[in-house]
């Protein structure tokens, strides 16, 4: 995760790129979103001064932030580790597991109470951005629809319903999810991810489709570490924990399942 020793030419060239291709979209369009995860300021900073650059003015530029109840974002963390897992063979006690150390089978009650513990301690979280409008979605209804509108000086139909936003986008979001595992375009990642934590390597000699079922759950174990950066999690683990938990992450990735 960032905290400011890592290196701008290991992160800037991603903000550059998206910078760039949100001013060649503004040629085209009166109005351009950019929705982007940049959770570290000096982010933003490269953005926005990217997109200035670019001859964007600064009037034309609103940054919104949103916010949200972290009981209510967590809930939702739960479930889309749960469907991650299970689209690719696993469940996600399992999952868990080979990150933490707890009994019992992982409820939405558990993962909550377990993730908001960890972040009470976390030292590389969320930057606030000071320019930002800030706009609450924690009411996963149309009222946090209603407002990003405000935020934007949006206008939309009123048959834009919840659900039927929820009827169009839930489908994509897993097929996003399901093309991101099956594209390979994560392989060169998880290779270096790898090379830094042996216990996500692959013996390439398996079979070709074993190989395959084993590149996809080592993507899914990936993601979901990289949602809620369980690995870096700020409590102390003990030697001999984090081997026992590297087993595990090895046994999901071969078989599917902690033997």
């Amino acid at each position: 995760s960032f905290s400011g020793s890592v290196p701008k030419e290991m992160w800037s060239p991603y903000f550059e790129e998206i910078a760039k291709r949100t001013v060649e979209a503004a040629k085209d369009h009166d109005k351009v979103v950019l929705t982007h995860a940049s959770y570290k300021e000096p982010f933003r900073e490269l953005v926005i001064a990217k997109i200035l650059e670019g001859g964007v003015s600064l009037d034309q530029i609103t940054i919104v932030e949103l916010t949200i109840d972290p009981v209510v974002k967590t809930r939702g963390l739960y479930y889309r580790g749960k469907r991650q897992a299970e689209q690719n063979g696993m469940s996600f006690t399992d999952v868990f597991k080979a990150y933490h150390d707890f009994e019992g089978e992982l409820t939405e009650e558990k993962f909550i109470e377990y993730v908001l513990k960890t972040e009470e301690g976390a030292v590389d979280g969320f930057d606030d951005c000071p320019n930002a409008k800030k706009v609450d979605v924690s009411g996963r209804d149309i009222s946090h629809c209603d407002n990003l509108d405000k935020a934007l000086a949006l206008t939309r139909s009123k048959d834009w319903t919840y659900e039927t936003i929820c009827e169009k986008v839930l489908p994509l979001d897993v097929k996003r999810d399901e093309e991101a595992v099956a594209s390979g375009s994560m392989d060169e990642f998880h290779k270096i991810l790898a090379e830094l934590n042996p216990s996500l390597a692959i013996d390439e000699s398996e079979g070709e489709e074993k190989v395959k079922e084993m590149k996809k759950r080592r993507s899914t174990l990936v993601q979901i570490d990289l949602v809620r950066d369980f690995s870096q999690a700020s409590i102390e683990v003990t030697e001999e924990a984090a081997e026992r938990r590297a087993s595990r992450r090895v046994s999901l990735i071969k078989t599917g399942k902690i033997d």
